[in-house]
């Protein structure tokens, strides 16, 4: 465990703590938190048996985590999660119908990382007002998770986009945030905006594909910064610059402007639109 005031974490210390993990998470973890949903998430203990298991966990689930905590338990987790939709059907489906709701792991996980205490979140907080927001890495193993901190300027917003992965949780550490989802109308093949919502406190939210897409900005007159958290990392996604032709996005490559607080001298990279109709 680390003391959330050390210097931004690195590459190594993320791969070397990641590394080292025993194949259950249940240490931050406890598996009667999630009664009958137990076998969805924790597959290679039946349910009937984790009580049985509860002699082996190290402490109950506490009430907020740190960051250190955070980054050990989401792969292992993953991995499990992965290992157990493999082997059967019917949990992949339970698992994507608990992505986002109170029986989600990783929402409950994420929801509980502790963003006061010392405002650890703040030295990887790297803004530049000649950009809309900028994506600034915490923390990855370059499998399982990716953890961000955006940055966005007042009155900015991202382009219309989607979520090639499991999913993306949000939560705003600071200002607030303006999300505004959309689906594709298929007889007029445009992106139709569907909800407008503000978040202005750190509760977390969710978001994949089944669910629409987004895009997200700051509406405030103060900068705001937003945690994203994608299982599995993406290096790529669909935007929308025109959402009155849905069968023109462009995809974007992603890139950051800082990694583990150290700036990146690289500009996003946007690609030729797909070409759905022409087959070129």
């Amino acid at each position: 465990m680390v003391d959330i005031n050390t210097p931004p974490l690195n590459r190594n210390i993320v791969r070397r703590s990641t590394m080292n993990l025993s194949r259950s998470p249940t240490s931050i973890i406890n598996v009667d938190d999630y009664g009958p949903a137990a076998p969805m998430f924790f597959g290679h203990i039946p349910y009937v048996a984790a009580k049985a298991t509860k002699s082996l966990l190290s402490k109950p689930a506490p009430a907020a985590i740190n960051l250190a905590e955070l980054i050990d338990t989401l792969p292992s987790l993953l991995r499990l999660q992965k290992e157990n939709a493999a082997r059967v059907m019917s949990i992949r489906v339970a698992q994507d119908e608990a992505r986002g709701t109170s029986a989600d792991p990783i929402m409950d996980l994420f929801g509980r990382l502790d963003l006061s205490c010392g405002e650890w979140w703040k030295q990887y907080a790297h803004s530049d007002p000649m950009k809309n927001y900028t994506r600034n890495l915490i923390a990855t193993d370059d499998e399982t998770f990716t953890l961000l901190l955006l940055c966005w300027n007042s009155g900015k917003e991202s382009p219309i986009h989607d979520h090639p992965c499991d999913g993306c949780w949000v939560r705003v550490c600071e200002g607030k945030i303006l999300e505004t989802r959309y689906e594709i109308d298929s007889k007029t093949d445009k992106l139709e905006m569907t909800s407008e919502t503000v978040f202005e406190d750190s509760a977390p939210t969710f978001i994949n594909d089944s669910m629409g897409y987004h895009k997200i900005g700051n509406p405030g007159c103060e900068p705001a910064l937003s945690l994203h958290l994608y299982c599995p990392p993406i290096k790529e996604c669909k935007i929308w610059l025109d959402p009155s032709d849905a069968s023109l996005p462009s995809t974007a490559v992603m890139c950051n402007y800082t990694e583990y607080g150290v700036k990146k001298n690289v500009d996003p990279i946007l690609k030729e639109p797909i070409n759905r109709g022409g087959g070129q």
